[in-house]
């Protein structure tokens, strides 16, 4: 960057010297800083010029990075909200609305990192009855921090038929299973299978 500024600087130097044989300039129509005595203290001075914003804006950086650490920090504290069970490996419980929400997401466009895993979550039942197949669906549903989205995983209960023996909808539960997927026509779904009502 400073030898383009040294070379445009010298092309803007030869050409005010070749319209100066052209015609006589007062030292006032010249900016104070470009006379020609001074060509070097100009290249130094916007050299100094370059340096200290460089020196500015790498300053206010690692401000912002530190900021941003800082921030990072005290939302993970923020973002739990009990002891995770030991007996589970994901404990959706002990998460903040926007963590859980969020967590839920990653259970849902990534599903093979989750399979096997035994899953703990807590929200309002949902179900759905698909009259062509007579099949029930069953979810716990998790919304985010302004409750304006929602997710929903759907749960199979150990060892009961549904809708025999499951939650109502709109109940306030708590779901331990473990995470599985399943192919419908084309579709993948989730579901927490051998699941039991905490």
């Amino acid at each position: 960057m400073k030898k383009v500024l040294c070379v445009l600087i010298s092309l803007l130097l030869v050409t005010g010297m070749a319209a100066c044989g052209a015609g006589q300039r007062s030292s006032e129509d010249r900016p104070n800083n470009w006379s020609s005595s001074n060509v070097n203290d100009v290249i130094q001075s916007k050299m100094s010029e370059e340096d200290a914003a460089n020196t500015t804006s790498a300053s206010e950086e690692t401000t912002e990075a530190t900021t941003v650490a800082t921030d990072a920090t005290d939302a993970t504290a923020e973002e739990t909200t009990g002891t995770p069970d030991p007996n589970v490996d994901v404990d959706l419980t002990v998460l903040s609305s926007t963590m859980v929400y969020s967590e839920v997401y990653n259970m849902m466009t990534q599903p093979s990192d989750y399979i096997g895993k035994t899953v703990k979550m807590h929200g309002p039942a949902a179900s759905y009855h698909d009259e062509a197949s007579d099949k029930w669906y069953f979810a716990c549903i998790i919304q985010d921090a302004t409750a304006c989205c929602s997710q929903g995983i759907e749960f199979e209960l150990a060892g009961k038929k549904a809708p025999d023996g499951y939650p109502e909808v709109g109940e306030e539960i708590c779901v331990i299973g473990v995470f599985d997927t399943y192919m419908e026509g084309e579709n993948t779904y989730c579901t927490l299978r051998n699941a039991e009502l905490g």
